[in-house]
């Protein structure tokens, strides 16, 4: 059974999957103690980088919370704290943690932290890494069927219809595993709402821009016929 811990030591808080962590401590979010003990089996860059460690059996995702768009110009990962349950981190976990509970196809939040220092904080998350599975950019280097689409437009309906908010549908955060399943990742800045039209709608646009553009940049093979399929199956 799932039992979820917190643990403050100035400046930092932790919550945490004591069935994961028998305890926490700052050391499991540097990648510097990962790779001293030997425990990387991969890394991504993008805004910052991401580690795929192992922990005890278990493959996890290392990412630091990295701030985007304007505001990145002045601080580059320090965001005002309110509260601790208001920090990207720990919003995050609670949010993986309750759509977990609604059966829905998402990482398994594992231990997050916040460093606090006067008025800012950073933070971290450690999840579960989603076993054999790519995004969709790698997927999609190969012309995919309607069937796959109509099954991707399914997956997103669901989360809708439970008035799950993903603040960054992109393909890049959207997985299939080798057998077939869909998975949504990144739930940063993600929020439970009431189902409605226009932010669902809005949702589906940023999805579709986001095939446009990884088309033009990584030539992934998709066409305006796949995205009418992804939009039947979302529709039924």
């Amino acid at each position: 059974m799932t039992q979820i811990l917190t643990k403050q030591e100035h400046p930092y808080f932790w919550q945490f999957d004591q069935s994961c962590f028998d305890d926490i401590s700052e050391k499991y979010f540097t990648a510097e103690y990962w790779q001293a003990n030997n425990l990387v089996i991969g890394q991504e860059c993008g805004r910052g980088t991401t580690w795929f460690v192992e922990h005890e059996g278990a493959k996890l995702v290392l990412r630091h919370y990295m701030r985007g768009g304007m505001m990145r110009h002045l601080s580059r990962d320090h965001y005002k704290f309110s509260a601790y349950n208001s920090t990207r981190s720990i919003v995050e976990f609670n949010i993986l943690h309750a759509l977990l509970k609604k059966n829905l196809p998402v990482p398994t939040p594992a231990a997050a932290q916040v460093i606090k220092r006067g008025l800012f904080y950073r933070a971290d998350l450690l999840t579960h890494k989603i076993p054999d599975a790519q995004d969709l950019i790698q997927i999609l280097r190969q012309a995919q069927s309607a069937t796959f689409y109509q099954q991707l437009g399914k997956m997103i309906a669901i989360f809708h219809r439970q008035g799950v908010y993903h603040a960054d549908l992109n393909i890049q955060n959207i997985l299939q595993d080798k057998d077939g399943k869909f998975w949504l990742i990144d739930f940063d800045r993600a929020r439970i709402l009431t189902p409605q039209k226009k932010w669902q709608e809005a949702t589906l646009n940023r999805l579709k821009r986001s095939f446009e553009k990884e088309r033009s940049r990584f030539d992934i093979k998709w066409s305006e016929s796949d995205w009418t399929a992804l939009m039947q199956g979302y529709q039924s």
